[in-house]
């Protein structure tokens, strides 16, 4: 398990890379490298500046550096006193400016110090002999599933995994981490919703084709899919609620793993607001509810209930605005 840390980060870098969309590089401990693809960050502010509630921020990246002349301070659980660290990480998140918090964010310069509490939550669940997997992203969803693509990259070498990458947006503008899906080795199918790049529809109609054209396909003679057979990871994805819900019937019917990586309003980020439950299937302990924070982000998406109109359906990693806007 990935221990979280509580600590105050340095902005390295904050500059607009589409239209609406920013990239922030923050300077933090060493042991955020550990962190699981599809896991979280609450990020704030450090003087009670006004909004008081930190944001959740998913992580496209994170790599190890040393830099002394960063301000990186761990908070000590015993004494609440900050520890300087030498060793840092640096954290890439990216996120969609759409209220008071990420406007703020978008203003922020590099050497500006913010409060950092992460990684948090379950990421992604990655059978350790898998050989392929399908990637689903959906406009700022793209980061945790980016981060998952050079994750899986990783293994190649030794285990020759092969992916297919669907990233899908309203408009090109909406296409995120490109580069990092064709880095990773990466087949990438685009849709739009407007149709000014790759398909023009809805992500999942290309799925549905590849499915079909593939290997993916049913076998006949097995009730399971042989994509299986050959040690395939399924369908991994992160987007907003109708697209994660219309994908949970396609994976159903080509009997396929599916993680989905859901979004949600929350104000803590572990669990002491509950204020970010989501409607699952009954275990046998009789729980109808889980929280996105604690028990996900990360959900086997044959359990959740998509249908059930409780579910959050928040379409930025900036959730906590979806509170706040005036």
């Amino acid at each position: 398990m990935v221990v979280a840390s509580e600590c105050h980060v340095e902005v390295v870098a904050n500059k607009q890379i589409a239209p609406g969309y920013f990239s922030m590089r923050l300077a933090g401990p060493a042991c955020l490298t550990r962190f699981r693809p599809g896991q979280f960050l609450m990020l704030g502010w450090t003087d009670g500046q006004d909004p008081l509630l930190p944001r959740a921020m998913s992580i496209r990246r994170v790599r190890e550096v040393q830099g002394s002349k960063f301000k990186v301070q761990v908070v000590e659980p015993q004494t609440r006193n900050p520890k300087p660290e030498t060793w840092i990480a640096e954290v890439e998140i990216l996120y969609k400016v759409c209220g008071k918090g990420t406007t703020l964010l978008a203003a922020t310069r590099p050497g500006r110090s913010l409060r950092l509490l992460g990684p948090l939550g379950n990421g992604f669940e990655v059978p350790r002999k898998v050989t392929s997997a399908v990637l689903i992203a959906g406009g700022i969803g793209a980061p945790p599933i980016a981060a998952l693509a050079q994750a899986l990259a990783a293994r190649r070498a030794a285990r020759g995994t092969k992916m297919a990458v669907f990233l899908g947006g309203r408009s090109k503008t909406d296409l995120l981490c490109v580069p990092d899906f064709r880095q990773a080795g990466a087949t990438v199918y685009v849709a739009t919703e407007d149709g000014s790049a790759g398909h023009k529809g809805l992500i999942t109609e290309p799925l549905e084709e590849f499915l079909s054209t593939s290997h993916f396909a049913p076998n006949p003679k097995s009730p399971c899919s042989p994509l299986l057979k050959r040690g395939a990871g399924g369908i991994y994805a992160c987007g907003p609620h109708p697209m994660l819900s219309a994908i949970a019937p396609i994976a159903e019917r080509y009997n396929l793993p599916y993680q989905a990586s859901m979004e949600a309003n929350m104000a803590c980020g572990f669990g002491a607001c509950m204020g970010c439950v989501v409607p699952v299937k009954e275990d046998d302990r009789g729980r109808a509810y889980r929280l996105v924070c604690k028990d996900g982000p990360v959900f086997d998406g044959h359990e959740v209930l998509w249908s059930n109109s409780s579910i959050p359906s928040v379409r930025s990693t900036d959730q906590t605005d979806q509170i706040d806007r005036t």
